[in-house]
C-alpha cells in the first residue's frame, strides 16, 4: 500500500468514525442510552458489512478478473443471508431489543450506509484508476 493510499484509508477511516460519533451523540439526546447503543452498533454492523467487500473481493479480482462477477454475486448473497441472520439476532434473541432502540439503529444504519458509499466514492475517483485501456491501436 502506498502512502497515498494510506492516507486515503486513514482519511476515510476518520470521517466515518467522526459520523458515527455524531450519529451516537444524537441517539444518545434522542433516546437515551439504548439511542446510543442503536447507533453505534449500526455503525460497527455497516462498517463490517461494507469494509468486507474490498477485503474479500480484491484479492479475486486481481488473481483471476473472468472470477471476480461470480465471485461478488456469491458474496453479496452470502452478505444478504448474513444482514438477515444479523438482523434477527439483535432484534429476537436474548433480550437486545430491550437495549438498542430500532428507529436510531435503522437511521443511524441508513446515514452511516451513505457516508461510506459517498466516501468509497470519493477515494475511488481519486485513486484515477482507469475503466478500460484502449491500447496502442488508432481506432
Amino acid at each position: 500500500m502506498t502512502s497515498a493510499q494510506r492516507g486515503a484509508v486513514r482519511t476515510h477511516v476518520l470521517a466515518y468514525a467522526a459520523v458515527v460519533a455524531l450519529a451516537a451523540v444524537a441517539g444518545l439526546a434522542a433516546r437515551g442510552t439504548a439511542g446510543l447503543l442503536g447507533a453505534l452498533l449500526a455503525g460497527l454492523v455497516v462498517a463490517v458489512f461494507l469494509g468486507s467487500t474490498p477485503v474479500v473481493l480484491n484479492p479475486v479480482a486481481r488473481s483471476s478478473p473472468v472470477l471476480s462477477l461470480p465471485a461478488a454475486v456469491l458474496f453479496f448473497l452470502v452478505k444478504a443471508f448474513a444482514a438477515m441472520a444479523v438482523l434477527f439476532l439483535l432484534f429476537d434473541v436474548g433480550g437486545v431489543a430491550e437495549h438498542v432502540d430500532r428507529r436510531t439503529f435503522g437511521l443511524a444504519a441508513v446515514l452511516s450506509s451513505l457516508v461510506w458509499t459517498v466516501l468509497a466514492t470519493w477515494s475511488f475517483r481519486r485513486r484515477r484508476v482507469p475503466t478500460y485501456d484502449l491500447g496502442d491501436t488508432p481506432s
